[in-house]
């Protein structure tokens, strides 16, 4: 009797918790469906550049060829370190 007592009880916890996990993945959903966008950054003009990086821990290179009109754009990031600014071209 003890043994059927203990089995009914696992049952019981086991469904209840499939219960719960079940309502808190449906919620999480709905909240994904029903929330709005976020609204589209301001479109900026972009300038022609030439601006050439260097990671100064392994030597990768990057190079931007457009950029925000009236703004130098911060540094990529490699390795976890800012990379260099090798040759702008005015």
């Amino acid at each position: 009797m003890l043994d059927f007592l203990w089995l009914a009880f696992r049952i019981l916890v086991a469904a209840a918790a499939a219960v719960v996990l079940y309502v808190i993945g449906a919620r999480m959903v709905h909240n994904f469906l029903t929330s709005e966008p976020p609204p589209e950054p301001a479109e900026q003009p972009l300038v022609d550049v030439d601006y050439r990086y260097q990671c100064i821990v392994c030597g990768a290179q990057a190079v931007l060829y457009a950029a925000p009109e009236g703004e130098v754009p911060e540094a990529p990031r490699h390795c976890r370190e800012p990379m260099v600014l090798v040759a702008p071209v005015d």
